[in-house]
């Protein structure tokens, strides 16, 4: 007998069955199965997060041995599903993304709580970004039960912690990896029902729904997710655009050099007034930022970079901040090299207007003198401008 034919027609027929499976239009699906302790007779309930509802899909009434598996087409991209057992008020979020076979194992006595995942690390960061959420509830509850006669005081610890934990969340979810499921999860936490994120009220949530848009964008243009984000991110940004600041004293590009330098004395992290003025001698980048925009991060490991690279040579960056949140800023501002100063007075501040801030962040160059001598837009080369100046 020829083993080698047979086994040859065999993988023929195979391959030819799973054909006509797929022909006939047999969807590809994903699997959610585990087990969970204690729970004969419950109902366990497979619902669907939606991006307005969620809906229940699927159910099983729980056996002895308390097993259970739920199948479900395979979803467009990455989408979300949770688990709820019968008589516990918390539920199991998953994140699927394609064909894969998700394990679950835990207890009904300690249901959302237990639990261990197999087969999905998106599900994982989820519940550690949901362990965070319940982490910041516990402490704004904690705030409240205890703020009289102290409001006001007690509303800005809140503003700060919830600062603090979105800054924290953008760091380890978002921008680390924007193309995730977790980044998109995150985007929609909410506090005592409220979203955390509000795009189209702060600008730093706009840009956090942006870099999660785009990713998934870039991926999946079709996807319903990927245009619903795309659109919510759009009119974030719209609606989060600083104004362009009126009467503003118009600095030429060809007749920057002429205008020369307006003095700015704001106070440190230690609270001590630091004037640019003080800076003659020393190259200069004055640097206009906001730390609260997304982007601002990576742009300071850059500048970091430049300023280690020159500044043993007389280069000195005076980066101004126009973050109304002082912690937040303190916090912020603490580990960088440079001088960082705060204007307290935020878009409304007159040095908005003496410098013709149209958009943050900008920067200008300053030369030993005093001067200013370039504005990045008309600087092709950053570093290549700094060592000119340095030479001279």
């Amino acid at each position: 007998m020829n083993i080698s034919r047979i086994t040859g027609i065999k993988a023929l027929l195979f391959t030819g069955l799973a054909a006509m499976l797929f022909a006939c239009g047999q969807t590809p699906q994903f699997t959610i199965e585990g087990e969970i302790e204690g729970s004969e007779g419950k109902m366990l309930y497979l619902s669907h997060i939606g991006i307005t509802k969620t809906e229940k899909i699927d159910s099983v009434k729980m056996g002895r041995s308390g097993f259970f598996k739920f199948r479900q087409p395979q979803p467009e991209c990455y989408d979300f599903y949770a688990l709820q057992l019968q008589g516990s008020g918390k539920r199991i979020t998953i994140a699927i993304d394609s064909t894969e076979t998700v394990k679950i194992k835990s207890t009904a006595a300690h249901f959302a709580d237990s639990c261990k995942i197999e087969g999905s690390p998106e599900s994982l960061r989820i519940k550690e970004i949901t362990a965070l959420e319940q982490s910041l509830q516990q402490q704004v509850a904690h705030l409240i039960r205890n703020s009289a006669p102290a409001i006001g005081e007690t509303r800005e610890k809140i503003y700060t912690l919830i600062g603090e934990f979105k800054q924290n969340i953008f760091r380890q979810y978002i921008a680390a990896a924007p193309h995730k499921a977790s980044a998109y999860f995150a985007l929609f936490i909410r506090l005592n029902g409220e979203p955390i994120f509000e795009p189209n009220a702060n600008r730093f949530d706009s840009h956090c729904f942006a870099a999660v848009a785009t990713s998934l964008h870039g991926s999946r243009p079709h996807a319903t997710r990927a245009i619903h984000l795309y659109n919510i991110a759009t009119k974030g940004m719209a609606a989060t655009r600083p104004a362009a600041p009126r009467d503003t004293i118009d600095i030429e590009s060809e007749s920057i050099e002429k205008i020369g330098l307006y003095e700015i004395n704001l106070p440190n992290i230690h609270g001590d007034s630091v004037s640019l003025r003080s800076l003659k001698g020393k190259v200069v980048l004055l640097d206009f930022t906001v730390y609260s925009i997304a982007e601002i991060s990576s742009r300071n490991i850059e500048l970091r970079r430049i300023y280690e690279k020159y500044r043993s040579r007389g280069f000195e960056v005076y980066q101004v901040s126009f973050d109304t949140n002082e912690s937040f800023w303190n916090n912020s501002a603490d580990k960088l090299p440079w001088i960082c100063v705060r204007d307290g007075d935020g878009q409304s501040s007159q040095n908005i207007l003496l410098y013709n801030l149209q958009s943050l962040p900008t920067y200008y160059l300053i030369n030993r003198d005093n001067e200013l001598v370039a504005r990045d837009n008309q600087i092709e080369n950053l570093e290549a401008a700094i060592e000119d100046l340095l030479k001279k």
